[in-house]
């Protein structure tokens, strides 16, 4: 595979926070390769990608080359991403996976269940954050909402996994609202989801393609209420978003349940 986009520009410790978040359980060289996977099936990183050099990475986590490079083994065997020899390594995987969607099996319920409990929580959160962020934003906050919905926008059109710039524009909203608490909820809640969860969730909201296009406009919606400094209406908003975003999970779950009944007659 020929080298790709150049690794993302600014790699530090600071720009780590978040998807990309150095904080995950596990020995060592595993707490590397979850936040990498991550990092690629949540759409921080797509097909093509450089990733940061073995130094960046070792110290962004705080370990040594040979234990990223052990990381970065593990998934060249997977197929997830491919060294080329005096150039670096670049994500070569994942997108196949998303495009013919998980396999549903029992463990789907599962993560269903788990996605549909952030929503719950998300909606006693997020509506009171798009409330402070309308009263509260500045530029720079809108900029990075912008920012953030612009890149979701790209990554839909080209037919990239784009949950890194979802969760960038609600972090945007809580970073908006000058509050550590909503900032931490924001933070805390993508932590908690695994790869398998980020594929199942893509395939539920993103496909097929018009279910993303709503998705985004709903967005789209919230931003230009918070910039226009209209508080309840931006909460209002927030909240028929994350309750779309309910239904449509609810929906695919129940599809899933009544094919799978159906499979067993």
């Amino acid at each position: 595979m020929p080298p790709g986009r150049p690794a993302k520009a600014g790699f530090s410790v600071e720009a780590a926070e978040g998807l990309f978040g150095t904080d995950r359980p596990a020995g060592l060289y595993e707490r590397v390769y979850k936040s990498l996977v991550h990092a690629i099936v949540s759409g921080r990183f797509a097909k093509g990608d450089k990733l940061p050099s073995e130094v960046e990475l070792a110290g962004t986590y705080a370990v040594s080359r040979p234990v990223v490079r052990q990381a970065l083994e593990k998934m060249r065997a997977e197929g997830l991403v491919e060294s080329l020899r005096g150039s670096g390594n670049y994500v070569s995987g994942l997108e196949h996976l998303a495009a013919s969607g998980p396999q549903f099996d029992s463990n789907w319920t599962v993560q269903a269940k788990a996605m549909l409990d952030d929503l719950e929580f998300r909606l006693t959160v997020e509506p009171e954050a798009a409330y402070l962020a309308a009263r509260r934003r500045g530029t720079a906050d809108l900029d990075r909402m912008r920012s953030a919905l612009d890149q979701f926008e790209e990554a839909h059109g080209a037919g990239r996994i784009t949950h890194h710039f979802d969760f960038l524009f609600h972090e945007a909203i809580a970073l908006a609202t000058t509050n550590g608490r909503f900032i931490e909820a924001a933070r805390s809640i993508e932590l908690s989801k695994d790869a398998e969860r980020l594929l199942l969730r893509h395939t539920a909201y993103f496909h097929p393609r018009p279910r993303g296009n709503e998705f985004i406009k709903e967005h789209e919606r919230v931003f230009e209420l918070i910039e226009q400094r209209e508080p309840e209406a931006a909460r209002k908003a927030m909240s028929f978003h994350l309750n779309a975003s309910r239904q449509r999970m609810t929906e695919q779950l129940e599809m899933v349940v009544a094919g799978a009944s159906a499979s067993r007659r």
